[in-house]
């Protein structure tokens, strides 16, 4: 038997799947965050974000793909993968942000001083450059997430819609009215249906077709106050 949803369901269904494969992405995504800043190699860190990148490219897919799967409509596939980069980006922002001002910045400073000179203005302005540019990179990354969710979720949504074995409930802009059926017409013999003008009526405060004004004589009659022909 098919099963239907209602608008809030798609949204339930959308949220929670999104919410799932995001928790699970960002998971993997903080343990290779730690593995970059801990271990401190280039290429193996290049490698892993790599692996990073394209790993949650597959999830917003998969994401859009079994929400729409569950509701039969590409739109929920589509808001299932912005659940999802919006999950996984904000939850790896907060872990970058904590490990970098915890320990990428100072190694980075300690570095600086080693191989700079010794002059404040100079570490000053690399400090402040160094986390405009690393949280200006993170937000810029909520919003990457944000956008290759939606985008990939809808492609997925098309697939999840396709293997559906659910039918979707068909929504209106504007519910139309239900038809109102007329009065048989042996009801009103020789007569118009209700609220129909009747035949050879002229339109509301037009004079009547070849009839005397109100109030007036009847043809060939005199007018008021007048003698009679004889």
């Amino acid at each position: 038997m098919q099963q239907t949803y209602s608008q809030p369901n798609l949204r339930n269904v959308a949220f929670r799947q999104g919410l799932i494969v995001g928790l699970i992405l960002a998971v993997v995504a903080s343990v290779i965050l730690l593995i970059n800043t801990f271990m401190a190699n280039v290429g193996l860190g290049l490698l892993l974000g790599v692996l990073d990148f394209f790993l949650g490219l597959v999830a917003y897919f998969v994401a859009g793909m079994l929400a729409s799967k569950k509701t039969g409509k590409v739109s929920t596939g589509t808001m299932a993968g912005l659940w999802t980069g919006a999950v996984y980006g904000v939850i790896s922002f907060v872990v970058s942000i904590a490990l970098f001002f915890s320990v990428n910045l100072p190694r980075a400073m300690a570095t600086f001083n080693n191989t700079s000179p010794s002059a404040p203005i100079n570490i000053d302005a690399f400090r402040t450059g160094l986390m405009i540019g690393v949280v200006g990179a993170a937000i810029f990354g909520i919003a990457l997430a944000i956008g290759l969710g939606a985008g990939l979720g809808a492609l997925g949504g098309l697939i999840g819609k396709n293997t559906s074995q659910v039918t979707p409930a068909p929504t209106y802009p504007n519910p139309p009215y239900p038809a109102q059926p007329y009065p048989p017409a042996s009801a009103y013999p020789g007569q118009p249906y209700p609220d129909q003008p009747y035949p050879n009526q002229p339109y509301p405060n037009q004079p009547y077709s070849n009839q005397p004004y109100p109030n007036q004589p009847y043809p060939n009659q005199p007018y008021p106050n007048q003698p009679y022909e004889q």
